[in-house]
């Protein structure tokens, strides 16, 4: 029997668009109030957990206004903790960052991840931003036991920069020497890697997953298509990596224009790693 940490992973992204303001409240029934945007994000999630447990989801998007970064990821985290018997040990963290002008960014990062699968107790002390030169935003880097797990949100307005980043944090991810994977919002559509840069990244060991979503972001402007801009690149250590998305298809555009991915890694294993 396959053991989570040990012999796979299960690890989801989800570009959430700011819909994270929660306040705690111990006289609440829950523990929080949230305005109904929040709310519809905390109960896709409990059901995305329901449907397709994962050991460790990384959120992009999230802004930080008065605290509300760290209060969104304790949410999420507890809220999951009241699902199935035995009862998953969900810790949250996260992570902000400055824009050049000082100022707190909106787009920072939590995560969630569980305590009790091996290799992840003490994730939260183990998860740190790299910043390369550069680059607009930073990747969160999280070494996870058997694996090092690396998460973005490349800069959309500026398609060479993302992709460049990209190439770069492969790179950084490529030096711990372990499994090694990099998910996130690219703002590179899958179909559209450049060449030369897929060629440098193929030759590193890397290679670009498709998250099994006919599409990953629909803009509300119906000037732009719909695109796959959510993937995984896994590294050449990776072992087999499957896609397992949790909504397939994804029907809540209006609410988030992007769907959330997920995927199954397993170490070393050439076989599907569901079926270890």
């Amino acid at each position: 029997m396959p053991v989570r940490g040990v012999d796979f992973l299960s690890v989801g992204f989800w570009n959430v668009e700011k819909h994270t303001s929660v306040t705690l409240d111990e006289n609440a029934p829950l523990g929080y109030r949230a305005p109904a945007s929040t709310q519809y994000l905390i109960d896709q999630i409990m059901d995305w957990y329901r449907l397709s447990k994962f050991d460790i989801l990384i959120m992009a998007e999230v802004p930080d206004a008065k605290g509300k970064g760290d209060a969104f990821a304790q949410t999420i985290a507890n809220r999951i903790n009241t699902i199935g018997y035995p009862r998953p040990g969900m810790r949250g963290g996260f992570r902000w960052s400055e824009t050049r002008e000082q100022r707190k960014s909106v787009c920072n990062f939590a995560y969630v991840w569980d305590e009790e699968v091996d290799g992840l107790t003490g994730l939260g002390d183990r998860t740190d931003f790299v910043w390369l030169p550069d680059h607009a935003r930073p990747m969160i880097e999280m070494d996870a036991g058997r694996a090092v797990i690396g998460g973005i949100h490349a800069k959309a307005a500026n398609h060479e920069a993302a992709m460049r980043q990209i190439v770069d944090c492969c790179g950084e991810l490529e030096g711990w020497k372990k499994p090694a994977a990099l998910i996130g919002d690219m703002n590179v559509g899958f179909k559209s890697i450049p060449a030369h840069d897929k060629m440098i990244l193929n030759s590193m060991g890397w290679e670009a997953v498709p998250p099994g979503l006919a599409e990953t972001h629909r803009s509300r402007n119906p000037r732009y298509k719909p695109k796959v801009l959510d993937y995984i690149w896994r590294g050449d250590l990776a072992g087999t990596v499957e896609a397992t998305p949790p909504f397939d298809p994804y029907m809540w555009w209006q609410e988030n224009d992007h769907a959330p991915i997920q995927y199954t890694i397993a170490f070393g294993a050439q076989d599907d790693p569901m079926e270890l």
